[in-house]
């Protein structure tokens, strides 16, 4: 019951926000909602409930090579087993927060399939020293075999795997490029820390002059959503999806 309440809160304050500039971003799924964990398959099926239309999740390589669904460096629930030095067998058999096995990205996207309405935002993160190239065809080649090439945008802190990715869109996580800079390689847009956008708030407007999108992760507290509101970002990326939405809905009735 308590898991339906929250859900229903979220729902009813993201159809007041439907409307602003603004996309929220449930930052590694919907977690936040009781029997839900991060990066897992009950966060894809929660963001769909809640109606939040964009869901980001990371992916990493177990030591024998399968892609994943995980932060990283370690399993979620473990903290002991760092994922790109143990079999993915291993890594199965301890449950996430909520029970769930670890997820495959293929499991991943099977259900992702299932919501053609969000659209996903794939970090690539590299934690040993993958090929980059290897790493980007695997996942790409997974993608397009699930057909949601058109709904994935690939983000990362390496600039070779937003190379690789800049003909599906790719979204840059680093913050050490300039948007003129992000522009000339030819990405999707940048998704940078509050702290530099905060550094750097004329970067907003001008990646937004340059045809960029901009994203601002991860922004938990309230008056961290009102400033990215005020600056017009198109991705407020939130543990807090309920948060982002009554402060959109608040900055709606404000502005009447």
């Amino acid at each position: 019951m308590i898991r339906r309440t929250a859900i229903v809160i979220v729902a009813t304050l993201l159809s007041i926000a439907t409307l602003s500039a603004q996309q929220i971003v449930a930052h590694r799924g919907h977690h936040s909602v009781e029997g839900s964990a991060e990066n897992s398959l009950a966060s894809l099926h929660a963001a769909h409930s809640a109606g939040i239309n964009v869901v980001e999740f990371d992916v990493v390589f177990t030591a024998d090579g399968r892609a994943v669904v995980a932060h990283g460096p370690n399993h979620p629930k473990s903290g002991g087993e760092p994922i790109n030095k143990t079999r993915f067998e291993a890594l199965r058999s301890t449950p996430l927060e909520n029970g769930e096995c670890l997820p495959t990205l293929e499991e991943y996207l099977a259900v992702a399939k299932e919501y053609p309405e969000i659209e996903l935002l794939l970090e690539i993160k590299l934690l040993g020293k993958e090929s980059e190239e290897e790493v980007f065809a695997t996942i790409d080649s997974t993608v397009e075999r699930y057909g949601l090439t058109d709904r994935v945008t690939y983000i990362s802190f390496s600039k070779r795997i937003c190379d690789l990715a800049r003909e599906r869109g790719s979204m840059y996580l680093m913050g050490d490029l300039s948007p003129r800079k992000v522009a000339k390689r030819g990405y999707k847009g940048i998704s940078y820390p509050a702290a530099i956008l905060r550094l750097h708030p004329a970067w907003i407007k001008r990646a937004q002059r340059l045809g960029l999108k901009v994203s601002i992760w991860t922004v938990n507290q309230p008056s961290g959503v009102e400033w990215a509101i005020r600056h017009g970002v198109d991705y407020i990326t939130t543990d807090n999806p309920a948060l982002v939405a009554e402060c959109i809905a608040n900055s709606k009735t404000n502005n009447k």
